[in-house]
């Protein structure tokens, strides 16, 4: 036992760990994104190295247990602690970017490559090579500091609903402070000749900023992968082309009546098929400041217009569809089908996009 007054402070980052986990489970379970899977990942790294850091105070067997690798000894909780950090990092950090983009950009990569260098300085430190970790880390931390900042405030800028906006605030925050325990526990604590206790102090920010996450997350499940991106309008088209429901979240500039819009992508989707002579389904049309995602079911054909297309709202706009045709399949099949009938869908696809 090294430092009986953190046990404390760690079985409350324990708690409040497995508390963040369940919440974020359930985002996941509700909606099957892959940023909420790395986002939970992440958590269950960061929660391993919280019970890590506990057995390492209260555990004595655990404390004693090593492996060797050629001649030099490894302690196991080092190792663990190892993989946990930085394997919560990088979950972490993917999790934000497959948040806003489809493919992962080239600085991805090279985050990932600094993820590499610091695991293996953290299990290859010499007396010679100690501050390279510490180095590494710090860099990696101000990296994610600057993705974090930059991803909220172009989310936050263009949220329009104050209560939302102030819920948001509150996530980015709670990340922002959370990040801050790794400052303290990785970065200062691997300084040399720095006290003891300031290094100590990071299941602080640790147990606050996971809170706030945890907390923002329970209230809206859909938080983890909140984007800048918006959706402007929901059309759905039947077999013959025909505008059956529509839906407009919110006005914008140069909006078009969704009676034309409908018509005129209907008239241009059955062209591009048959000039291109292709089986393959149009999935977007680019025009200026909007897309629109293209989703083809069974007995409908789905438009969504977005100011920026993201996986979330691809999936949204396939999930809207898939019950759409669910729930209205006798009245898409038969002779006629009136429009006010599916207005009833309303509230189910406010329920999606949310």
């Amino acid at each position: 036992m090294q430092s009986l007054e953190l046990v404390p402070y760690l079985a409350a980052s324990t708690a409040i760990s497995g508390i963040a986990m369940i919440a974020i489970l359930r985002s996941w379970w509700k909606t099957r994104r892959l940023p909420t899977l790395l986002y939970t990942l992440a958590i269950a790294c960061f929660s391993g190295m919280a019970i890590d850091l506990l057995l390492d105070q209260v555990y004595m067997p655990f404390t004693n247990w090593d492996i060797y690798i050629g001649e030099q000894r490894l302690w196991m909780s080092n190792v663990l602690l190892a993989f946990f950090i930085v394997g919560g990092f990088l979950f972490w950090y993917y999790a934000i970017m497959y948040s806003q983009y489809d493919s992962v950009p080239a600085r991805g990569y090279v985050v990932a490559f600094m993820a590499g260098a610091a695991l293996l300085g953290e299990l290859e430190k010499m007396e010679w090579s100690e501050a390279i970790p510490v180095a590494i880390e710090a860099l990696a931390f101000l990296l994610l500091a600057y993705e974090i900042v930059r991803y909220g405030m172009k989310v936050i800028n263009v949220e329009e609903d104050p209560q939302r906006k102030r819920l948001i605030a509150v996530y980015f925050l709670g990340f922002f402070v959370w990040m801050i325990a790794g400052v303290f526990g990785v970065v200062i604590a691997g300084i040399p000749d720095v006290p003891e206790q300031i290094g100590n102090l990071w299941p602080i920010p640790y147990t606050l900023g996971l809170l706030m996450v945890a907390v923002t997350v329970a209230h809206n499940p859909k938080m983890l992968f909140i984007s800048e991106a918006r959706a402007l309008d929901l059309l759905i088209l039947d077999s013959e082309g025909t505008l059956v429901y529509n839906y407009r979240f919110r006005d914008y500039p140069d909006s078009v009546d969704p009676e034309l819009i409908g018509s005129a992508m209907s008239g241009v989707i059955s062209l591009m098929k048959e000039m291109l002579a292709s089986e393959s389904a149009l999935d977007r049309v680019d025009h200026g400041d909007v897309r629109i995602l293209v989703e083809t079911g069974n007995l409908t054909r789905a438009l969504l217009i977005v100011t920026k297309e993201t996986p979330s709202l691809r999936q949204s706009v396939r999930n809207a569809m898939l019950e759409f045709e669910v729930n209205y399949r006798e009245t898409l099949t038969s002779d006629t089908a009136l429009v006010t009938t599916f207005k009833g869908f309303d509230e189910r696809v406010s329920d999606i996009f949310e």
